[in-house]
């Protein structure tokens, strides 16, 4: 059985050469880790698009590991948790999952303990306030007070590559809710502050911007259309508080905010 060959795996070798962060939240084995060249560019990986899929029948009967015992979810309802997240790279890259899927170490999944195999979870970073979306395939992680394992371009699009690991909050996404929610929002308002060509420096807006209180009820993204990086906040439904941030975002950055209409 897979997640039980790879946990021991890692257990029996531990006394292997380990790279661990500065306050040991988080580790990853040398032989772990990202590939030397990656040929993938990791900011044009998008991020999973929740679809009703069913329950891998494989998947849904209680199991044991390490002595604990584990009761899947069969069904999609309303979860959200806090915890660590950590990720894995190309040790296991090319190797089945749970679900009997081929691991991609560049495709937007991860493992959980106990969530419906295959099901789609919005992972956030609590620090950075960071967010994708992937779906689960596999399970884990069985190691500390880890709550999810992510795949390394997840772990790369949420900071936590260097670290190891980071505090997050997970969320179970009811694919019909999802649907329905983005037909709502089609042509919603947006504040475009900024359109790169450079990735990075797109990036390095949202940061500073993610650190602004008056965006505390928002989200600030960036999407990239055509050859450009496009660094959005939003939606913002009320004509006035979309007036007051534009404002305040001008003032703080000195740049033109325009109001931007996105599906």
């Amino acid at each position: 059985m897979k997640i039980v060959f790879t946990f021991l795996f890692i257990i029996l070798n531990s006394c292997s050469s380990v790279k661990i962060s500065s306050d040991n939240k988080g580790a990853y084995y040398q032989d772990d880790g990202p590939h030397e060249v990656i040929d993938v560019k990791i900011q044009d990986i998008k991020n999973a698009i929740p679809k009703a899929e069913p329950i891998n029948k494989n998947t849904k009967k209680p199991y044991k590991v390490f002595g604990q015992k584990y009761i899947p979810m069969t069904k999609i309802v309303p979860f959200k948790e806090k915890g660590y997240a950590s990720w894995y790279g190309k040790k296991y890259h090319g190797n089945k999952t749970s679900t009997g899927e081929v691991y991609d170490m560049y495709a937007m999944t991860g493992a959980h303990k106990t969530l419906p195999l295959p099901s789609y979870v919005k992972v956030t970073n609590l620090k950075n306030k960071k967010w994708v979306i992937i779906r689960l395939n596999d399970r884990g992680p069985f190691l500390k007070d880890r709550i999810i394992d992510l795949s390394y371009a997840a772990g790369h699009k949420l900071d936590i590559i260097e670290k190891g690991s980071e505090l997050v909050e997970v969320e179970l996404i009811n694919p019909e809710d999802f649907i329905e929610h983005d037909k709502e929002n089609n042509d919603d308002n947006y504040l475009q502050v900024g359109a790169f060509k450079d990735f990075i420096n797109s990036q390095t807006l949202l940061d500073k911007i993610n650190n602004l209180k008056i965006i505390d009820n928002y989200e600030a993204k960036v999407i990239q259309i055509n050859n450009l990086f496009h660094v959005l906040v939003g939606p913002i439904k009320k004509d006035d508080e979309l007036k007051k941030i534009q404002e305040n975002l001008e003032s703080e950055y000195s740049l033109p905010v325009y109001v931007k209409k996105y599906h």
